[in-house]
């Protein structure tokens, strides 16, 4: 295989990550290869901060350009990441970067109006099977309708999914847009090659290694449940949790029905992302213990903290419950504690 592949926590559950993939969410909770120790932590380290290579000769510069042959020129210039248009509250930040972080690349552009994303990841048998299993692949297909197409092309060793949203689109122009989809899954196939593969101590790691729900009850004053298993199954969350080993944690508190369940902390990660937390927006602050950390503000209010350890990047997010959202800070530098030290004995 071209990148070495992890087996971790992760699958079928509820709440607000809904939209990895409309289909059916499967049941089954797979076990980790690994149980990660405590003490077994990640530290600062001085190895170089390099991007990942993709195991193709097929860039998102040659993706925007098939694409705007199909479609014109949009809105927006094309971003080579995940879009956050009509996604799950999970996918922005590291999330965004997962294809890349899997040797593949993901590419898009566009407004909810009109709009496209293309992915390509290699090692595309694994990849199918592990989502196959998980009922969020449903064999090779590509069609058009009511303004949207959607296609998964399998081609040797590459898989590529795309979407286009467009309102003239129809059944008509299927064709056209299997054949530039195609024109790029056989380039990115016929140039499949080995690439490295940066491995980080935070693969498969369960979210009560970031940070447990008793330290974010204390935190939060009150009882708190951790939810790590997740609906909606389908390509992206394969290569997010089995292929790249990264982690959601999503900590409510433990009274309440969807209208009043209070939302304290969602946690994600990318492994090895230092490369993507150097490219992110956000104010410089201090996290003790932290390599490097990164303050932003979300669409509803979240307060977003962005931290990075060593090659590792985690993204701590607290919720406007209508007073405001809490300062992820503290929180933050538990989870720096978390993994540079261990965990602190229970008293």
């Amino acid at each position: 295989m071209r990148l070495r592949h992890f087996v971790v926590l992760g699958t079928a559950a509820l709440l607000l990550v809904s939209g990895c993939t409309a289909e059916p969410t499967s049941e089954q909770t797979p076990r980790p290869t690994a149980s990660p120790s405590a003490s077994a932590s990640p530290t600062p380290t001085a190895e170089p901060i390099v991007e990942p290579e993709a195991a193709f000769d097929v860039s998102c510069d040659d993706v925007a350009a098939e694409m705007a042959a199909l479609l014109g020129e949009l809105s927006t210039p094309m971003e080579p990441v995940l879009s956050v248009l009509s996604a799950a509250g999970w996918l922005p930040g590291p999330a965004q970067h997962m294809f890349q972080r899997a040797g593949g690349i993901a590419c898009s552009a566009g407004d909810i109006e009109r709009n496209w994303e293309v992915t390509i990841v290699p090692d595309a048998q694994a990849v199918i099977a592990g989502a196959t299993e998980r009922e969020g692949f449903w064999g090779e297909q590509v069609g058009c309708g009511d303004g949207r197409c959607g296609a998964e092309l399998p081609d040797g060793d590459v898989l590529l999914s795309a979407t286009v949203v467009d309102p003239e689109l129809g059944e008509g122009d299927t064709a056209r847009i299997e054949e530039a989809l195609r024109r790029i899954a056989s380039t990115a196939a016929s140039s499949v090659r080995e690439v490295e593969y940066v491995d980080s101590d935070i693969v498969g790691a369960p979210c009560e290694r970031f940070v447990t729900p008793e330290e974010v009850a204390a935190s939060a004053g009150e009882e708190v449940i951790l939810f790590d298993n997740f609906g909606g199954w389908g390509i992206p969350a394969e290569v997010y949790q089995y292929v790249n080993g990264s982690r959601i944690c999503y900590y409510t508190s433990a009274e309440g029905d969807m209208e009043t369940v209070r939302s304290y902390l969602m946690l994600t990660t990318l492994p090895a992302g230092a490369w993507a937390f150097e490219k992110l927006d956000g104010d410089p602050v201090e996290v003790e213990g932290a390599d490097a950390a990164k303050a932003s503000t979300g669409e509803h209010g979240e307060n977003i903290l962005d931290v990075r350890v060593g090659l590792d990047w985690i993204r701590l997010m607290t919720y406007d419950n209508g007073s405001g959202a809490a300062d992820p800070a503290p929180l933050a530098e538990v989870v720096v504690r978390n993994l540079t030290v261990g965990h602190t004995a229970p008293e």
